[in-house]
């Protein structure tokens, strides 16, 4: 059975801005760590880090960062992840877990798993999480809590190594969900970035249209501030995450630009009852949002999937309860002392979400039995 202690001895980060010093904050404050080692290339985040408390101690480089890690995580922007891996996995110690904060996952995945050495454990990771706001001195020790992480793993993904990263996460305050890498950016590119090319072309419109007068006005309402708040985020940042997801992005942006023109078409036309159809469908879908994952508390349950032992059985397990929408928040596998097969022990929060990921689950062909 895997151990269920979410602590780990040393923490290694690479990368010390928001997301990376919020890391350290929150392991730090939750005790998940004893040691968290912190690099970065820019000298006065490692600085600002050690000040604040992010880590307890800096290093001169990637390679010399992880070399006592037993997690790492890779928090630099999206585009630099896979070369700060390659960078540093020569120095990782065998059994290391490996994760990253991205938010674009199928090329992340691909390129560090084909660069991963065999005795590293990679799980590609986003934490649905952030600000705004960047760098260091932005970093909170609780910008995780209450959060949806979203793990990716592979058929290459170890039960021990996944269980590991899982309860670290949760003793973050997260809430874990598996993916599958490519359905992940097909999900984000309509939830995040297409929000966020919204935003900041509304904004970016506004401002061209406050030329013409005296600036931008003051009865800015609030719906106004509320859809370009994210438009302050960083542009350097979001150039590399729509670089990485850019097919499923620029799909999506070429059908939301129709859904404009037959809105533009309704006004041109005075066709005031397809304009009310648009606007009742979006209040109705809009209605049927799901909550924040996690605010239902209640007793876990037990699943148990007997599975066959190959490769990448894990990995479909964990991204079928996934893709149902429930957190899984503790597994173990125990397998068969005849060999051959095994039996993948899942809890989760209570009997109505045992419920839905056993139909999941026997959708796929899996015996499963709720305890």
């Amino acid at each position: 059975m895997i151990e269920k202690n979410p602590k780990v001895q040393t923490l290694a980060i690479l990368g010390l801005g928001l997301m990376g010093g919020s890391l350290g904050l929150a392991a730090l404050e939750r005790g998940l760590a004893d040691r968290v080692v912190g690099f970065d290339l820019d000298p006065s985040s490692v600085k600002q880090a050690l000040e604040r408390g992010a880590i307890t101690e800096a290093a001169g480089s990637a390679a010399a960062a992880v070399s006592q890690a037993d997690l790492v995580v890779l928090a630099t922007p999206v585009g630099a992840i896979a070369d700060v891996f390659a960078q540093a996995a020569p120095s990782m110690r065998p059994g290391c877990v490996v994760t990253d904060v991205g938010s674009t996952k199928s090329g992340v995945v691909e390129s560090v798993t084909r660069r991963a050495p065999g005795t590293v454990n990679f799980i590609g990771g986003h934490p649905m999480a952030g600000s705004e706001k960047d760098g260091i001195g932005a970093a909170t020790a609780d910008l995780y809590a209450g959060c949806l992480w979203i793990l990716t793993p592979t058929e290459a993904t170890s039960t021990e190594a996944y269980g590991t990263l899982m309860r670290f996460l949760t003793g973050l305050g997260a809430r874990v969900l598996s993916l599958d890498p490519a359905r992940h950016d097909d999900a984000l590119a309509l939830t995040s970035h297409l929000p966020q090319l919204l935003s900041s072309a509304l904004m970016g419109f506004a401002a061209d249209v406050a030329k013409t007068g005296e600036g931008l006005p003051l009865l800015t309402a609030g719906g106004f501030r509320d859809m370009t708040r994210i438009a302050g985020s960083s542009p350097d940042l979001w150039v590399g995450i729509v670089q990485e997801n850019r097919p499923a992005l620029a799909s999506l942006l070429r059908r939301f630009l129709e859904t404009l023109g037959e809105a533009a078409d309704a006004l041109d036309n005075s066709d005031w009852y397809r304009l009310r159809a648009m606007l009742t469908e979006a209040q109705r879908a809009h209605r049927d949002l799901p909550g924040k994952p996690g605010l239902a508390s209640s007793e876990l349950a037990e699943i148990l999937i007997s599975v066959p032992d190959r490769p990448g059985v894990l990995a479909e397990v964990t991204t079928t309860v996934g893709e149902a929408g429930v957190n899984i928040e503790d597994l173990n596998i125990l397998h068969s002392v005849e060999g051959g097969r095994g039996v993948i022990h899942l809890e989760v929060n209570g009997p109505r979400n045992a419920r839905t990921a056993a139909g999941a689950l026997q959708k796929k062909g899996y015996q499963v039995e709720i305890a």
